[in-house]
This record gives C-alpha cells, sequence and structure tokens, in this order.
C-alpha cells in the first residue's frame, strides 16, 4: 500500500511527466510492408491478373496507412529498396528469397519486416497470411492466417481492416 506521502510525492511528479511526453514513451518500431503475394489454386478460367494485382497492392498500401495512422509503427518509405525489390520479384517471390527480406528491411532502415500471401482455393474461399519478423535476426515475431469470403474488392478490404485492428489492438514488438 503506498503511503500518503508518497503519493503526494508522485502526483507533483505528474506535470513533469505530462511536460515531457517523449520520456514516458518507447521509441516506435520501424516497419517495412512488402508486397502481398497470391497464391491461386482455383482453377478458374477467367484471368482475374489485373483485379488480383491491384488488391494486392491496395493490401499492401491499406495495411501501411492503417498501422500509421493508429501509431503502431513508423511505416518505413518503399522507394530506397524499389530497385533491389523489382529485381528479386523478377526472379522469385518474396516467401522464397532466402531471407531477402531481411536485407530489404535494413536496407530501407526499418526494424520490422512485414510479408504477407493470400491463397485463393475459390471465388468464395480465400486465406490471408501475415507475418513479421525482426530485421536483424529473421525472428519470427508474428503470424497470423486467417479466411475469408468472396474474391472481390470489398472482402478483400473488409480483410485488411481486420487485420490493422487486430495488430493495432496487440502489436508485436
Amino acid at each position: 500500500m503506498i503511503g500518503r506521502r508518497r503519493l503526494l510525492e508522485l502526483a507533483l511528479l505528474l506535470p513533469l511527466v505530462e511536460a515531457a511526453p517523449g520520456l514516458a514513451e518507447e521509441p516506435r518500431r520501424r516497419l517495412l510492408v512488402l508486397d502481398f503475394e497470391l497464391i491461386d489454386t482455383s482453377n478458374e478460367p477467367i484471368d482475374q491478373g489485373d483485379d488480383h494485382a491491384r488488391r494486392l497492392a491496395r493490401t499492401r498500401d491499406d495495411i501501411s496507412a492503417g498501422l500509421a495512422a493508429r501509431g503502431v509503427y513508423v511505416v518505413v518509405d518503399r522507394a530506397p529498396i524499389a530497385d533491389d525489390l523489382d529485381a528479386i520479384l523478377k526472379r522469385t517471390y518474396i516467401r522464397t528469397c532466402n531471407g531477402c527480406e531481411r536485407s530489404l528491411a535494413t536496407k530501407a532502415g526499418a526494424d520490422l519486416v512485414l510479408t504477407g500471401v493470400v491463397n485463393k482455393v475459390s471465388t468464395l474461399i480465400l486465406s490471408m497470411g501475415v507475418s513479421i519478423a525482426r530485421a536483424s535476426t529473421g525472428e519470427l515475431i508474428y503470424h497470423q492466417g486467417f479466411d475469408f469470403r468472396g474474391d472481390n474488392d470489398q472482402s478483400w478490404a473488409r480483410a485488411t481492416k481486420f487485420f490493422v485492428e487486430r495488430i493495432a489492438r496487440d502489436p508485436p514488438i
């Protein structure tokens, strides 16, 4: 139990802590959000490549903007690694690049790197897997996979929003 005197001392310190908000806060981690990838095993006869490319880019951008707006992470600019990323994606996928995401994150000045894969089983059944790893060690600090229904803009946007809200509630550091 805190005595009266100690409580008064703490109350007198409160204005000092409020006057210097940076003292009580930990620095936010810097996060690189890489392109999301699609694995389409639906065997649908209609080419949806353009729609999927647009949705994947929007997912990446909405996650970046959502996490930054909520103050969860400082989302780093991808421009300094754009050429490196393009060269990698011409040869392979991020998920199979043997740790290239770590070097990209380090080059971009990020502490953490986020990668994601959408698996399309059919027009109705899709799943999204999102991972966050430390750039310095490659240690996986977060992974969540979840299903969503419908291969359309609205369902992809809802899945993205769900993920951002989930991370904002309990961000991995």
